[in-house]
């Protein structure tokens, strides 16, 4: 018999399988990283101290805060012929009144409605009427121009206006701002760089060789170095505009990178993909741009969800919950600066605009700020366990604002484009659309706040929704069937896992009668120096005790004390919250109720056994008795 030997199993090295995880920088690789992160670094650092440097010491160009406002006056990106409000005291003399058409410039007629947007601007470069406009809004030269204005009542007259800065500067200075003062409001987002640079520090060093961290430390400091004002100093140099861009670019794309593989630098097909697209962000400009920025936000935003659902309990979905806290705090601030920018569109005073335009900066320098804050957080693992009630909030406030913003957004737009549809003529399309965008977004709060709050509760409150409502009824359902034991280890595990305590007993008068993860004993010893605080608090706190921190008197509702809980930390070693103490005060009455029925039960049963004891032997003895 011939014996045939197996075909050669194709080599498993054909087969490319990716690494479950980012492996950590080697030392090449490290040392080449860190060159690049020294430099982003020394950019981050030096470039907003230049930039505010030559912004300080350069001749002011305010009128680019306003649009309009080089000639006198101010008017939106969405009609640049609609007069909202004239800048200065000179304008305001030189017949320019809110609401005025702009119907010629050097006699060359305009279009009834004109944007100014770069989409506009880039698709009519060529046409006279937007060169004059271009000429009038955003030339840097002074010099006299004619214009033709038509007043709301049809009026026409011809007006000279005399361009330059003192337009922007006479304003400011009768709202009692300096141009000094002035020429630094679009920069408010400094407030935020120095948290920002150690924060990219940290997550850079206390990790260096870690992928995820690094790519994140080396997102901050792009952006950093490739806003205002680093990008004057850059523009100084003789930097390309391509170079600015290009580094922006880069930051938001190791951005997103950082977001899809957080925390751990987890890797599969999907994820490759995804990754994979990111450098198609380096090709898009405008609302392209921005659409395929936030589509990704959100794709990461699902994935960090579904990667906590999926997270056994502990420091990972910890982690990935303070994650989503900066996220969602991202998202509630640059929402609220987004309705802003919309509102501003709306203002009718030099001072109103000034104030929405701060607002806004100083709301999207907060929300870049606390982004990285979850982040830092999540990725040293300080106070993880604080992150259910912050999240919670932040992200009810956060969607709702959304929603809200996105509500008005859209029938503002509608309304507009409506009425100048219908009467192009009609300078009454800004004020209806914002009473109207009001009026619904009014209307909408109260039920969406409803259902957010039931939403995040359900999803990030899991375990104190079920403490609070699930618990008295599985108690009542106990109180009657089961055993005093059974029932005290049913009611402390679920307490335990809805507060996250390492540690929990429970005291009856002197006696501990259950205990999870401690012993008896280490019990019994605190138990022997406890002293009760002499208020009538229902639950005490003393941070200094490593044992039990949280002590809750267990009494029903006549006030009479049952028992002791003692509660442990959680695993950081911090103490429950707030949202967790009021859950305790919420159920301790039903605990107490249910604890007398389970004993006052006991204690029958017990004398009900003692009384079936004694009967049975009374009837022996009278057996015994008339036995012949």
């Amino acid at each position: 018999m011939e014996l045939v030997s197996p075909a050669p199993a194709r080599s498993a090295g054909l087969r490319f399988r990716l690494p479950k995880c980012v492996p950590p920088f080697n030392t090449p690789a490290y040392r080449i990283f860190s060159i690049i992160w020294a430099a982003a670094f020394l950019l981050a650092l030096a470039g907003p101290i230049a930039g505010l440097y030559l912004r300080y010491t350069a001749p002011e160009n305010n009128s680019q805060l306003l649009l309009g406002s080089h000639a006198g006056f101010a008017v939106s990106p969405g009609d640049a012929t609609r007069i909202r409000f004239p800048v200065s005291a000179e304008a305001a003399r030189a017949g320019i009144q809110p609401g005025d058409r702009i119907v010629a410039i050097y006699g060359l007629p305009l279009p009834q409605r004109m944007p100014v947007t770069e989409q506009a601007l880039a698709a009519n470069a060529g046409d006279p009427a937007y060169i004059a406009m271009n000429n009038l809004l955003f030339s840097t030269d002074n010099g006299e121009v004619p214009i033709t204005l038509r007043s709301p009542d049809g009026e026409v007259r011809e007006i000279t206006v005399t361009t330059g800065e003192h337009h922007i500067d006479a304003g400011a200075r009768a709202l009692g701002v300096s141009p000094k003062v002035l020429k630094f409001i679009d920069l408010l987002q400094i407030l935020a760089y120095p948290f920002l640079l150690w924060a990219a520090w940290i997550l850079h060093r206390r990790n260096a060789r870690d992928a995820v961290s690094s790519l994140l430390s080396l997102a901050v400091l792009l952006s950093i170095g490739s806003e205002q004002p680093s990008v004057t100093a850059l523009a100084n140099l003789s930097a390309p505009r391509s170079v600015t861009v290009a580094l922006f670019d880069l930051a938001n794309v190791l951005l997103l990178a950082g977001i899809l593989l957080f925390p751990h630098g987890e890797l599969g097909w999907r994820k490759v993909a995804l990754l994979a697209c990111l450098p198609i962000l380096i090709f898009l400009h405008g609302q392209a741009y921005q659409a395929f920025f936030i589509c990704f936000m959100i794709i990461a935003v699902l994935s960090l969800l579904r990667r906590m659902r999926s997270a056994p309990s502990g420091d990972l979905q910890q982690q990935i919950r303070w994650a989503l806290f900066g996220f969602s705090g991202y998202a509630l601030l640059r929402g609220i600066s987004i309705i802003a920018d919309l509102l501003k569109w709306s203002t009718g005073s030099l001072g109103q605009q000034l104030a929405v335009e701060i607002f806004a900066g100083v709301c999207f320098a907060l929300g870049t700020l606390v982004l990285q804050l979850g982040l830092l957080v999540a990725l040293l693992k300080y106070r993880l366990y604080d992150a259910e009630s912050i999240i919670s909030k932040t992200v009810s406030v956060a969607l709702i604002t959304l929603i809200l913003s996105a509500g008005f957004a859209a029938v503002m737009e509608g309304i507009i484009t409506g009425v100048q549809f219908i009467y192009p003529e009609s300078d009454t399309s800004q004020t209806l659309a914002a009473m109207a965008g009001a009026v619904v977004a009014a209307g909408m709060i109260e039920p969406i706040r409803d259902r957010v709050k039931r939403w995040t509760e359900r999803y990030f409150h899991r375990g104190l929704t079920d403490l609070k409502h699930g618990l008295p009824e599985t108690m009542r359902d106990l109180r009657d069937v089961t055993s005093f034991d059974n029932f005290i280890d049913e009611v402390l595990s679920r307490i335990a896992e809805g507060l996250l305590a390492g540690r929990m007993a429970f005291v009856l008068g002197r006696e501990v009668k259950h205990q999870i993860g401690v012993t008896r004993g280490e019990v019994l010893r605190w138990l022997a120096a406890f002293q009760p605080h002499e208020g009538k608090e229902r639950i005490e706190t003393d941070l200094d005790d490593r044992l039990f921190p949280l002590r809750v008197r267990v009494e029903d509702g006549s006030g009479s004390v049952v028992g002791w809980l003692l509660v442990g930390p959680r695993p950081d070693g911090s103490v429950a919250g707030k949202d967790e103490r009021e859950a305790i005060d919420d159920i301790i009455v039903p605990f107490a109720r249910s604890l007398r029925v389970v004993l006052n039960r006991e204690k029958e049963r017990k004398e009900m056994i003692e009384l079936l004891e004694a009967h049975r032997l009374r009837i022996e003895r009278l057996e015994l008795a008339l036995r012949p």
